[in-house]
């Protein structure tokens, strides 16, 4: 088992990554470690372009249809996205298969919690007024919704086109929100009506781990994925009912609390007892003393960053 410090530095050395648009475009293979997670809705958003604009084109305003016209230079927003980003992960995608990467290649995120920053882009203003981005219609909730239908059928092109110009590459898809089991075969059921389904030509589908829920009952969430990806972030902030984007509560590191670690160390324990992959992702830009030992502890060798 390595110490605290050897796992800190093996992290640092080889990180896996959670990977924005710029870093997809500019980042070498030889930079990233076996894990890299995208967040589909992050990299949209990087675009200029939410996806609240494609679900509701007609309530856009004249400036924003304007401005939208000139980010896409006149063509369909959806083609445009598409054509955009399955450009962008493909090309990432291929540098990491040449390099002998382990599948899956990739894991996709689907849409959850909402980005900083998000009412300044087109489409902002169409997304619900909520205090908490984690709280509300998020995950598969949002999936199921009439309204954003069209939401999760535009991120489902962007997998199916990126698997068919890369030849059925080996990726994971990453479902954030499952809030109850029927949460989770609903969104296979979603999937398959989209032509995605588990299993067929290497394609998995992992839960992320947003809720205590998750934690508690991992043994039968796990029934229905391929893996797990722990986000300690939103686990805290559900386990301890804090915002962090409430600057009265004064919690820097709420993932070091003995609760938290406690879910996260049921989920891990039930993931290893199946034989499915468990990894963890953080959006602190540094990883606290308490939190490294602990991951040693529990032989986890890498963290997922995010950072804010």
């Amino acid at each position: 088992m390595m110490s605290a410090e050897e796992w800190a530095t093996h992290v640092v050395a080889g990180k896996a990554v959670a990977l924005t648009r710029s870093h997809l475009v500019s980042r070498s293979t030889g930079e990233v470690s076996n894990t890299v997670l995208v967040g589909l809705d992050a990299l949209i958003a990087e675009t200029g372009i939410l996806l609240s604009a494609v679900c509701q084109p007609d309530a856009l305003s004249d400036d924003e249809k304007s401005a939208l016209s000139e980010i896409t230079g006149g063509k369909e927003t959806e083609s445009f996205l598409v054509d955009r980003l399955v450009s962008d992960l493909s090309e990432f995608a291929q540098k990491r298969i040449a390099a002998g990467q382990t599948k899956p290649v990739l894991k996709l995120r689907l849409s959850g919690a909402e980005i900083a920053g998000e009412s300044t882009q087109i489409g902002g203003h169409l997304m619900p007024k909520e205090e908490n981005p984690v709280m509300g219609l998020r995950g598969v909730a949002r999936y199921l919704h009439p309204q954003w239908a069209r939401m999760f059928t535009l991120q489902c092109k962007i997998i199916k086109q990126l698997r068919l110009v890369t030849g059925d590459l080996p990726i994971a898809i990453v479902i954030p929100f499952v809030r109850t089991y029927s949460d989770a075969a609903s969104v296979h059921d979603l999937l398959a009506e989209q032509g995605l389904f588990r299993g067929k030509s290497g394609l998995q589908v992992h839960l992320m781990c947003d809720l205590p829920a998750n934690a508690v009952m991992a043994d039968k969430f796990l029934h229905y994925f391929d893996g797990v990806v722990i986000d300690l972030d939103h686990l805290a902030q559900l386990t301890l009912a804090i915002d962090p984007a409430n600057k009265t509560l004064d919690y820097d590191e709420p993932y070091d609390n003995e609760a938290v670690l406690s879910l996260a160390a049921q989920t891990l324990k039930k993931s290893r007892e199946v034989n499915k992959p468990c990894e963890f992702l953080s959006r602190s830009a540094t990883v606290p003393p308490k939190l490294q030992r602990w991951l040693s502890e529990h032989s986890v060798s890498s963290l997922i960053c995010s950072p804010k």
